[in-house]
């Protein structure tokens, strides 16, 4: 009983990190669209975007796939 209470909150811990990432990837791209001169580098911008995309498309399917794997509730 107890390894299930830990193993399920080290992997709600692991969920709940990589919304936060999902979720600043977004406000970062957000941040960038709607205000460039927060890139230092203006001519980086999308180079920037793409990177901030694919940190919160990688988060987002991590999550999928350890709920997908690990969980029977899949809308979590």
């Amino acid at each position: 009983m107890i390894d299930e209470d830990i193993s399920s909150n080290i992997l709600s811990a692991v969920i709940k990190n990589l919304e936060a990432a999902e979720w600043s990837a977004t406000a970062t791209i957000q941040l960038y669209l709607k205000n460039p001169v927060a890139v230092a580098d203006h001519a980086e911008i999308v180079e920037e975007i793409v990177k901030w995309a694919k940190i919160g498309a990688e988060a987002r399917d991590s999550k999928q796939f350890l709920l997908e794997k690990f969980t029977e509730d899949k809308n979590q």
